[in-house]
């Protein structure tokens, strides 16, 4: 029983840790220059991360599309040869921290580059 409390309450935490990250990441693009001049290149992910913290909100499963968006976010960056700072790389290496141990049970219903999956 105090595992499972204890289990409940690490899942909590780190919950907690990826909604801030992700606040902040969606907070950069605003406040780095070279991104607000270029919000066009940049307005998908910054949507998606949106979308992704509404999950927070709603309790929908919430890590699992935080573990999506990562691997969406590489893949737009990959694809459209998008720079990201230091600190948004640093919040994608937390955020990959925190997702590594969630399992993905589930199809993908769109193409991985699609922000259409974080409906």
């Amino acid at each position: 029983m105090l595992k499972l409390f204890t289990h409940k309450t690490a899942k909590t935490q780190l919950t907690g840790q990826a909604y801030q990250i992700l606040d902040q990441f969606y907070r950069s693009f605003s406040s780095n220059m070279y991104n607000e001049l270029n919000i066009h290149r940049y307005k998908q992910i910054r949507d998606a991360v949106g979308l992704v913290m509404r999950k927070f909100d709603s309790h929908d499963h919430p890590l699992a599309y935080t573990s999506k968006l990562v691997m969406y976010i590489q893949a737009r960056v990959c694809l459209n040869h998008l720079p990201l700072t230091k600190e948004q790389q640093s919040w994608m290496k937390k955020l990959t921290d925190i997702t590594k141990h969630i399992n993905l049970n589930y199809v993908y219903l769109s193409p991985l580059d699609s922000e259409n999956q974080f409906i």
